[in-house]
């Protein structure tokens, strides 16, 4: 992690679970790490924690035109975006037939299109200042490696998302080695993690019926990409529980 000191990371979903863990995770190997979210409180509470390594900055990723803003005031104020980890996202329960069309639009707002959004603004500013070492690393799921069986109904939309997170940064990493770039692009895929996510997508039984990993072991697998050799690239990370049962 040496040549990422002092380098800039910018987390999107910092404010709580893998976000937070993975921003204090970058802080404490010495990178400067622009936090994201929309609540200003806990990222406020997460920079008082590391004084100088964490910049709170809250942002509505979901506005294409705030989130172009947010990175053109990092490299600004704060340096040229050397790592982004995308990992803000929604899960919420909704019936394919039957829910509310505003659950699925927000689904992929937030999960899809923010992401594409901060990638492409990432990127172009990796670019732009010649930086050919970036990478860009995307929080996916487990939801992203298959089709939910029939208990699982009221997650397919979720899945859904889950699986063009994983196509996007694919092509994403064909379109960078077509231009012969440097920059990497990864998916890390988790099984059940203690998150509010769960919390607050009415999962609230997914602790008492799985075996579910600590924020920090998703944190541990983004060091792992970001340490890799430059002429390594892992592409994807499956990080589960010891004895999970989910099938995706």
């Amino acid at each position: 992690m040496q040549r990422w000191k002092d380098k800039v990371a910018v987390v999107t979903g910092a404010s709580a679970g893998i976000g937070r863990a993975v921003a204090a995770k970058l802080a404490e190997e010495g990178m400067r790490v622009v936090a994201v979210a929309r609540r200003r409180e806990k990222l406020q509470e997460l920079a008082n924690q590391y004084k100088g390594r964490i910049y709170p900055l809250p942002c509505d990723i979901t506005n294409d035109q705030e989130l172009v803003n947010l990175f053109k005031n990092i490299e600004e104020k704060i340096g040229p975006c050397h790592v982004l980890v995308n990992n803000a996202g929604a899960a919420y329960k909704a019936s394919l037939l039957e829910s509310n069309l505003k659950d699925w639009r927000y689904m992929f707002d937030l999960n899809v299109i923010a992401l594409g959004v901060a990638t492409q603004e990432a990127i172009s500013l990796m670019k732009k200042n010649q930086i050919d070492s970036g990478y860009v690393i995307n929080i996916s799921s487990i939801a992203s490696l298959g089709i939910p069986g029939k208990e699982w109904t009221e997650r397919y939309v979720y899945n859904a998302t889950k699986h063009a997170v994983r196509i996007i940064t694919e092509g994403a990493r064909m379109e960078l080695a077509q231009q012969k770039s440097g920059i990497k692009i990864s998916t890390i895929c988790p099984g059940v993690v203690e998150s509010e996510i769960f919390d607050v997508g009415g999962w609230c039984n997914v602790y008492k019926e799985n075996p579910y990993l600590p924020a920090s072991a998703i944190a541990g697998a983004v060091v792992t990409l970001l340490s890799s050799p430059c002429s390594t690239h892992i592409a994807e990370i499956v990080v589960r529980p010891l004895g999970e049962q989910i099938y995706c």
